[in-house]
């Protein structure tokens, strides 16, 4: 276990997590943190509450702490800014066909 994960587990269980609910905890912030590595505390937090995990409050460190082990495990998140994305979206983007609008359609 890396050290990340170990003082994230620790800064966890010391704000009151169970810790037999950690690895659900865990994989719960993986997976928010996958899909939006730039979120907030504060929509962390509803989002983690939404999903019924009311005992859990993450802050800024704890985010970070959550990142770099997800970041250990399976890498960086991709860059959507990169070129290699919006080549793709382009051509997504160009499959799409609109059929024209009458007028008298509207």
């Amino acid at each position: 276990m890396s050290d990340f994960k170990q003082i994230l587990q620790d800064r966890l269980v010391k704000g009151g997590v169970d810790p037999s609910s950690l690895s659900g905890i865990l994989k719960t912030l993986s997976k928010l943190l996958s899909s939006n590595p730039d979120i907030d505390p504060v929509a962390a937090n509803k989002r983690l509450h939404y999903l019924g995990w009311h005992e859990v409050e993450v802050d800024y460190h704890i985010l970070q702490l959550a990142l770099a082990c997800l970041e250990l495990e399976n890498g960086p998140p991709p860059n959507f800014l990169d070129g290699d994305h919006r080549r793709r979206q382009a051509q997504r983007l160009r499959e799409v066909e609109i059929a024209p609008i009458a007028l008298n359609d509207i």
